[in-house]
């Protein structure tokens, strides 16, 4: 207990103050000096999905597994798909309407040259002239169209292809599938689409809460000191300072990035942050 060897009246007050600032000071150093505690998190966690339904065929990984990025994860039954990819392939790799097409056309393309020389020489009409000159008008428009119409053929090939692809599920980022959802011959629906838990670990977020008094030592980028339970030292850079000031606790939350591309550090140890 704080004991003031002054009781006069005047001085009482002022010296009360003064000792309930010291001990503020005080208590704030020794907070200081012991740091902020916080724990570590995964930078990225998701629960991988598809957008396609049906049952599982494939699933490719298990809990605890390490994947990277893009590989499979799993494979949706696509034996309907497949079939629709093999006609797709046989529609955009068939010519024949287009090579039927060009044939005809060049064919009017002569008639009409020797048409136009035996009108030349009184040999052939006006009229005759009109008549071939429509045909090749027709002739070039079925042979255009023979063409867009391979054109699509190759798009809906390409879109059939895309479609069987998706029936692939593959890792979006390197990391540790962290719970299963769903097995082989379980069906993905629209309403529950979870197939995995995908954590991130080679990167991991220090979480902190931090006085607003001392959050203007806190810049993106900026390096600090963390400190594990077992004591090891390890270094965090700023990657993100909250906007908002918790009003109860008088807070602001700051999470700091740490590389951990060896995998020493395990998401959920406790840290401290020497300010």
């Amino acid at each position: 207990m704080l004991v003031c060897p002054f009781f006069d009246r005047n001085f009482t007050p002022w010296l009360i103050g003064i000792c309930i600032a010291v001990l503020a000071l005080t208590a704030a150093a020794q907070g200081q000096m012991e740091g902020l505690e916080g724990f570590s998190e995964p930078f990225r966690q998701i629960e991988l999905s598809s957008d396609e339904t049906g049952a599982i065929a494939v699933l490719a990984v298990d809990e605890g597994d390490f994947v990277k990025e893009s590989d499979i994860i799993c494979k949706l039954d696509s034996s309907v798909q497949e079939i629709q990819v093999e006609i797709a392939k046989h529609l955009a790799e068939s010519f024949a309407e287009v090579e039927a097409a060009m044939e005809n056309f060049k064919k009017r393309e002569k008639i009409t040259e020797r048409i136009t020389a035996l009108l030349e020489n009184g040999h052939a009409t006006d009229s005759e002239k009109l008549r071939t000159e429509m045909e090749l008008r027709i002739a070039k428009a079925r042979y255009l169209s023979a063409k867009q119409d391979a054109k699509v053929r190759e798009i809906e090939y390409r879109r059939a292809v895309m479609q069987l692809e998706r029936r692939t599920v593959r890792a979006p980022f390197s990391g540790i599938v962290s719970k299963v959802h769903k097995r082989e011959g379980e069906f993905i629906s629209p309403l529950h689409p979870e197939i995995i838990s995908l954590i991130q670990v080679d990167r991991l977020l220090a979480k902190f809460n931090v006085p607003s008094s001392q959050i203007h030592v806190f810049e993106a980028g900026k390096k600090f000191n963390l400190q594990t339970a077992s004591g090891r030292s390890i270094e965090a850079s700023v990657f993100s300072v909250s906007v908002f000031t918790d009003a109860q606790s008088g807070t602001v939350e700051v999470k700091l990035v740490i590389e951990n591309s060896d995998g020493s550090l395990r998401s959920g140890e406790f840290l401290t942050l020497e300010i």
